[in-house]
């Protein structure tokens, strides 16, 4: 069975996904990246600029461990 399945995770947290068994391969995205990417959304909105709805990719990786 393991060798017909992968199993792959989301918003890898390094130390969880390391710690099971087996380590668990995850898509991994950059936390600091997203919260600068608020608070500048943020600090526009409360300067009184109009920013508009939309929607904003960020970078992602794929960490691989045994799962998959």
């Amino acid at each position: 069975m393991p060798h017909d399945v992968a199993v792959v995770g989301f918003d890898d947290h390094p130390t969880l996904a390391a710690a099971v068994d087996p380590p668990l391969t995850s898509i991994h995205q950059d936390p600091r990246r997203q919260v600068r990417e608020m608070v500048a959304m943020l600090l526009r909105l409360l300067g009184g600029e109009r920013v508009r709805a939309r929607h904003r990719v960020l970078p992602v990786s794929l960490v691989r461990r045994e799962s998959a």
